[in-house]
C-alpha cells in the first residue's frame, strides 16, 4: 500500500533488478494496481497480494 505513494519503484528478484516502474501522471489507485500486477509476475498469485 505505501509503495503506491512513491514516484519510482524497483522490483528485485534473486538480487537483481526485475522491473522498474514510474508513477508519472497515474492515479495512486492505478499505480497500486500496476504494483500488484508486477508482484503477481514475481511468483505470487493475485489472491495473495490483494
Amino acid at each position: 500500500f505505501s509503495a503506491s505513494f512513491c514516484e519510482r519503484i524497483l522490483f528485485l528478484k534473486d538480487g537483481k533488478i526485475f522491473n522498474e516502474i514510474f508513477r508519472g501522471e497515474k492515479s495512486r489507485k492505478d499505480f497500486f494496481n500496476e504494483i500488484l500486477d508486477i508482484l503477481t509476475l514475481l511468483g505470487g498469485e493475485v489472491g495473495n497480494v490483494r
